[in-house]
């Protein structure tokens, strides 16, 4: 139940920009989440490295290093950096605005007083959610009275080649202009910044169904707390089935595959499928025992997992 006055972070805001459920839940009931396993932890290292590489791009600038329990240091610290004319950058620069407190990985100093905002990541290509992540800071810094020259996402270049010695920055990172792609979420952006307040003063967390926001643009931390395990031979197992044939089949109360009728439109996997669950028969292309005796020993494979950060 929200207590007294609840501030927005960066974070908090594209959680809610996902899902409001989340953004709740994060608020007041965050024992609900998962707890990150290893390769999230490895993750998340791994962008704090890539912060950190990204920083030394911008010789002479002053890092504030203040816990989240000391925000109003962090930003008097900021307002005297940016006093001062000598400091060309300023890392995590902290910024309140109407409730919504932001956190700038990388503050530029330009010339006429003016000021560079990126936002770093640790990804090899310029993703569209993004956009929100620099948008509610260009909407902070902004509020704050703050004459921005650009809104950039500072990532990884996917084609540089590390030569085994010092990392040549200009070619590892690529800072991308995303000035005008800002300017045009900027204009809903108050609207979610209503939304989200009006949910966060809620009693309860919205009620909101599972639906393509639970895995996208990240898999919800709560994913499990929404989603409780189905029965075995549930239609959510056929393979690539989109939410408006989920749903269809939901209309009909068709929730197992054996149900499914087989008049109903569905790809030739989801066909093969439904068959093989409703025979208890396995499906093998009649090609794959040709395919099998093309083969020569040894045979070599290579496996790789990714993990989708929360």
């Amino acid at each position: 139940m929200p207590v007294g006055t609840i501030q927005l972070s960066k974070s908090k805001f594209v959680a809610g920009v996902q899902c409001l459920k989340r953004l709740y839940l994060q608020l007041y009931q965050p024992e609900l989440a998962a707890e990150s396993d290893d390769g999230q932890e490895a993750l998340f290292e791994q962008g704090q490295e890539v912060g950190i590489l990204a920083r030394t791009a911008f010789p002479g600038g002053v890092l504030i290093d203040t816990d989240p329990d000391h925000m109003d240091d962090a930003l008097a610290r900021t307002a005297a950096l940016m006093d001062d004319p000598c400091v060309p950058a300023i890392f995590e620069a902290t910024f309140r605005h109407k409730g919504v407190l932001v956190r700038v990985d990388i503050l530029q100093r330009r010339p006429r007083n003016r000021w560079r905002l990126i936002e770093v990541k640790s990804a090899v290509e310029c993703k569209e959610h993004y956009l929100y992540d620099v948008a509610i800071q260009h909407y902070v810094l902004s509020g704050c009275g703050l004459d921005i020259s650009s809104a950039c996402l500072m990532y990884l270049n996917r084609d540089y080649v590390y030569g085994g010695k010092k990392h040549d920055l200009s070619k590892l990172f690529i800072v991308k202009n995303l000035t005008r792609q800002v300017a045009k979420v900027g204009v809903d952006l108050s609207k979610l910044l209503r939304v989200q307040k009006r949910v966060i003063a809620q009693d309860d967390a919205p009620d909101t169904a599972p639906g393509p926001q639970c895995l996208q643009p990240y898999q919800c931390e709560f994913f499990d707390h929404c989603n409780p395990p189905v029965p075995e031979n549930h239609i959510s197992f056929l393979p690539r089935l989109s939410e408006k044939k989920k749903q269809e089949l939901l209309d009909h109360s068709f929730t197992l595959i054996p149900q499914i009728p087989d008049e109903f439109p569905l790809t030739e996997i989801q066909r093969r499928v439904c068959a093989a669950v409703k025979t208890g028969s396995p499906w093998f292309d009649k090609a794959l025992k040709k395919e099998l005796t093309r083969l020569r020993y040894p045979v070599c494979f290579m496996d790789f997992g990714v993990k989708v950060p929360f």
